[in-house]
């Protein structure tokens, strides 16, 4: 419960099930009370009136819901996104991701070759050596390996290694600036030294986290007590360097311990030390982390944090949990980890009675329903007699069941009309999203139309009957355009299921539903009906980061038993079978494009041009998130591509107190 006055929780006492803001509560008052003589002293003599003492102002406290407890508050010991939601107050940045794009907290400014941060020299390499091609894989250099050579920075000018002689490559470098007078929550100096050691804790073959900004990385050290630089191995290019600054981490207090022991030690895991707004108090296994406020933030001076106490309550993912908590005033937040998706219509319900403030976001995740285009029993030769039809290889059979969908209803029923309808899988706040795309519109007549001219015929005219095949390229004459919908079983995607099947039935085509256990739909391939690619329909969700995943649907990454189900760099993840060399070689530039930002743009643009034409995957809708408070909360913002919903917690605080 927020408030000035939590005196009004001070009548009850400790038990089990009263709620932790009491608890706090009733401690408060105890040490109130235990600081009174307990028997009163009466003078002899006259007294002078006596000094007024001051009265004690109350805490302010802000109770966080989550919907789950957190995992680990170790860095490197892949903390859960109710991990991040409590690491937002103990670290403020380092830094922050604003609309997909990197921002600076605790660092003066990101590098750029603007301002000289970013330098590129170059450096000789030879037959053998580690080097980077111009994909950005760390490759040994042997003949047909595509490098960037020396003032080389776009993949224009790449050039393929002979094999035999040495070779000048580019090579980058950027240098971090720390802000002056930062410091760790127990008072010590957050030098460029912990960075450094933040990195060589990463690059431990003990250290639970991803190796793809370490094995890019030659060398990271500090230049002083602020700076640190960081150099790229020789080719390597990246219009992201402010992804290989490593977050400090303290080497005053974690030194002493070893890589593999920081993966279970407390102090690690359970009692980290920060810079941030907050600094952790205590951790009650099952029931809540109680942080108060850090008179060492680096921004005290603005009079941040507002709130005196920060206290994370693990309630459970479930709606009804969450918006019990919220109107009972046992919670002020509820954070994006509890499930608030489905039904969104009952927390917008809350808003309109003024009982809350609702924040919505949508993406980065998106929904994807996706042609099973060529499956895997194709990929030796195409027998119609033996094998699946080919249902959908006409790209106007894709568009057409597309036309036929309608995303309008089925976004309205599931948000109450807060997600737009996907024009590409990029979400619309996206910065390389193309703003003069549009989403082909919910349009059954032009979809029937489409379906005619392919040859699948409406023989009976009756829409509750499947269409059958007259002269279709790939398709058994008389045969009925029934297929199989494949998705994990959730109560999301029985309703999705059920408005598609009903959709496609209404032009033509008959849909089996079939969820199965999670388990069972992604199993490995070959097995698996996903990535061993043998299904119709399949409902799949994908996330987005800052940059346009295109390998999503290159020939190159279709799992095959030839290249181990794994495709050639990205696992394999184009399980529609999708094919065209116009989009290969469009999002070939993306990888490639090193330094060249103009030609990663239009690139991008063509790629997403292509899809929103040739519809391997019809992106249904973008998943929303929903970041809920008590009505007096201001300050409060949503940004669905940071790590946690509570980026700018430090400055949230209650009506009147904001800027």
């Amino acid at each position: 419960m927020i408030g000035e006055q939590p005196l009004i929780h001070q009548q009850k006492h400790w038990s089990t099930q009263i709620t932790l803001l009491i608890i706090i509560a009733a401690l408060l008052l105890t040490a109130c009370n235990s600081a009174t003589p307990s028997a009163e002293v009466i003078p002899t003599t006259p007294s002078q009136t006596a000094t007024p003492v001051p009265t004690a102002v109350p805490l302010k406290t802000l109770v966080v819901c989550l919907g789950e407890e957190p995992n680990s508050l170790y860095l490197y010991n892949n903390p859960s996104a109710s991990a991040w939601s409590v690491l937002e107050a103990i670290y403020d940045g380092p830094i922050d991701t604003i609309n997909y794009q990197p921002q600076p907290v605790i660092l003066e400014e990101l590098p750029t070759q603007e301002n000289g941060s970013v330098k590129l020299s170059s450096v000789e390499v030879s037959s053998g050596d580690l080097v980077a091609n111009t994909e950005g894989d760390i490759v040994a250099l042997s003949k047909g390996v595509k490098v960037f050579p020396e003032n080389c920075t776009s993949s224009d000018c790449g050039v393929e290694y002979d094999g035999v002689s040495a070779i000048r490559v580019t090579q980058m470098s950027a240098s971090f600036k720390l802000k002056a007078g930062l410091t760790w929550s127990d008072g010590s100096a957050l030098t460029a030294d912990d960075s450094v050691y933040s990195y060589l804790l990463a690059t431990d073959p003990s250290t639970l986290t991803a190796r793809h900004l370490t094995t890019r990385t030659a060398s990271y050290t500090a230049l002083d007590a602020q700076t640190v630089k960081w150099t790229g191995k020789p080719g390597y290019l990246t219009q992201n360097p402010a992804a290989f600054f490593f977050s400090p981490l303290p080497q005053h207090q974690l030194n002493n311990l070893s890589p593999q022991d920081l993966q279970t030690s407390t102090l690690a895991n359970k009692e980290p030390l920060g810079w941030g707004p907050y600094l952790l108090d205590e951790w009650v296994s099952g029931d809540h982390i109680r942080l108060v406020k850090n008179p060492r933030y680096f921004r005290a001076a603005e009079n941040l944090p507002y709130f005196d106490v920060l206290v994370y309550r693990f309630i459970g993912s479930g709606t009804g949990d969450g918006l019990a908590g919220l109107t009972s005033g046992e919670c002020d937040i509820l954070d994006t980890t509890v499930n608030m998706e489905d039904p969104l219509q009952s927390v917008l319900d809350l808003q309109k009675s003024g009982q809350a403030k609702v924040y919505l976001g949508q993406g980065p995740e998106w929904e994807a329903l996706n042609f099973g285009i060529k499956p895997a029993s194709y990929d030796d030769t195409y027998n119609p007699w033996i094998d699946r039809q080919d249902f959908f290889g006409d790209v106007r059979t894709r568009q057409a069941l597309t036309y036929c969908i309608n995303r309008e209803k089925l976004t309205t029923a599931l948000f109450g009309g807060e997600a737009s309808v996907p024009a590409t899988y990029l979400p619309p706040n996206h910065p390389w999203m193309d703003s003069a795309l549009a989403a082909l519109p919910h349009d059954p007549q032009k979809g029937s139309a489409l379906l005619d001219e392919v040859g699948w015929k409406d023989r009976d005219s009756d829409p509750r009957t499947a269409r059958v095949s007259t002269a279709v390229a790939g398709v058994l004459d008389g045969t009925e355009f029934r297929v199989s919908y494949t998705a994990a079983e959730s109560a999301l995607h029985r309703k999705v299921a059920e408005s598609i099947a009903a959709d496609l039935l209404a032009c033509g085509v008959g849909v089996n539903v079939e969820l199965k256990p999670v388990g069972e739909v992604y199993a490995s391939a070959p097995d698996g009906p996903i990535f061993g690619r043998h299904f119709d329909l399949a409902e799949v969700a994908w996330t987005v980061g800052r940059f346009p995943p295109c390998y999503l649907f290159s020939s190159s990454e279709i799992p095959t038993q030839k290249n181990s189900w794994l495709g050639t760099r990205y696992g394999g993840v184009n399980f529609t079978g999708y094919a065209n060399p116009e989009y290969d070689q469009a999002c070939r530039v993306m990888l490639t494009a090193g330094l060249s930002t103009d030609a990663f743009s239009q690139a991008n643009q063509t790629t997403q041009q292509i899809l929103g034409n040739d519809v391997p995957a019809i992106a249904l809708f973008y998943h929303v998130h929903a970041l809920v408070t008590r009505p007096e909360i201001c300050g409060v913002t949503l940004d669905v591509s940071s790590r946690s919903a509570l980026r700018t917690i430090e400055e949230w605080g209650l009506e009147g107190a904001c800027n």
